[in-house]
């Protein structure tokens, strides 16, 4: 039978609620790596930890297939051009003592193209064509798209050994996106459960950490660093048994799933290079007042959380302003979009 997609009005919880603690993950990533905070047992271990999000979102997305609407696209792009200019704004109107750039404020118009968020250009080019990757898997059989899903992998996942991929780079990439959701349209189809995730989970991340212990203790760090890159085996494994980990809660929750639809906005507000630059000036300034490193990893917890309620207010009222325009202009659509709409899988 074939899988349907999760509506809005039928979403899992245990899902959603995956969504959320992906975002927090991230933003945990982001404020050790942006603030050079990877430097002790325990941020290089939060680190490994947090790593695998981004991989995992995109995973959740493949599995349960994206269902292509002109709507989506441009609600998409609504809200990157309204942070993109918004923080941009703040930012030099009342924060930083840098000169104002007419140039910066155009670029920030173009925030997909430009790339403000590369995580977010990237997933657009997946989804804008994940009609045609839908249609594509489920037209092959088992031994055809398991060929190709082995054929991309081996093209995406050198890194680690070689440094240098012509296909994927460092996995911050359209071409990384898009065989995790091959991958994950894969898994979709033919393996829907996988026996003990969690005990598979935490071995695969231990082993990446003894990897990385090892190889910094030797010298090796740019090996090191290298092995928890987005295109890396062990932190795309771990992206998946993170996902089939949470498969198997049984939760139902109208609050976590009015919650989990903000994240998106959360990661936007958060991750822009003015923002982050804020982030990164306050972090600094808790570390270098906090000597105990296990106090400021739970600092670094707390303000992750702080920074996600913060955001995901902000988001609910943008969306409040900006889903009736959306959806005035989505009820004047053209037919083209009707009509690729409707071969979606």
């Amino acid at each position: 039978m074939e899988k349907k997609p999760v509506g809005i009005k039928n979403r899992e919880s245990n899902i959603e609620l995956l969504r959320i603690v992906l975002m927090l993950m991230i933003i945990t990533h982001h404020l050790i790596v942006h603030s050079g905070l990877a430097k002790n047992a325990l941020f290089i271990s939060m680190d490994v930890f947090t790593i695998i999000a981004v991989n995992c979102f995109v995973f959740i997305s493949g599995y349960y297939g994206i269902k292509f609407k002109a709507k989506t696209l441009l609600s998409f792009i609504v809200q990157a051009v309204f942070y993109s200019v918004a923080t941009y704004l703040i930012y030099h109107a009342f924060i930083s003592t840098e000169d104002y750039s007419t140039k910066e404020l155009i670029h920030s118009f173009f925030p997909v193209t430009y790339v403000r968020w590369w995580f977010l250009s990237a997933f657009l080019g997946v989804y804008i064509l994940s009609p045609f990757i839908n249609k594509g898997i489920d037209s092959l059989n088992i031994y055809q798209s398991g060929f190709i899903l082995i054929a991309l992998l081996y093209l995406n996942c050198s890194y680690p050994v070689t440094k240098y991929n012509f296909y994927s780079g460092d996995g911050c990439t359209f071409f990384n996106l898009l065989c995790i959701y091959i991958l994950a349209r894969f898994c979709s189809k033919y393996i829907k459960d996988i026996k003990k995730p969690l005990i598979l989970y935490i071995c695969t991340y231990l082993l990446t950490l003894l990897l990385i212990y090892i190889l910094l203790a030797n010298s090796y760090a740019d090996i090191a660093w290298r092995l928890i890159a987005y295109s890396s085996p062990l932190v795309i494994l771990g992206a998946v048994l993170f996902f089939y980990t949470f498969r198997k809660i049984k939760i139902k929750s109208n609050v976590i799933n009015k919650i989990a639809p903000l994240c998106f906005g959360v990661y936007l507000i958060h991750d822009t290079a003015d923002t982050r630059s804020l982030i990164k000036g306050f972090i600094e300034q808790i570390n270098n007042a906090v000597t105990n490193p296990l106090i400021m990893g739970l600092t670094v917890i707390g303000i992750a959380i702080l920074i996600f309620i913060v955001c995901a207010s902000i988001e609910k009222i943008r969306q409040i302003i900006f889903n009736p325009i959306i959806d005035a202009i989505d009820k004047k659509r053209s037919v083209l979009f009707l009509k690729i709409e409707k071969y979606n899988v």
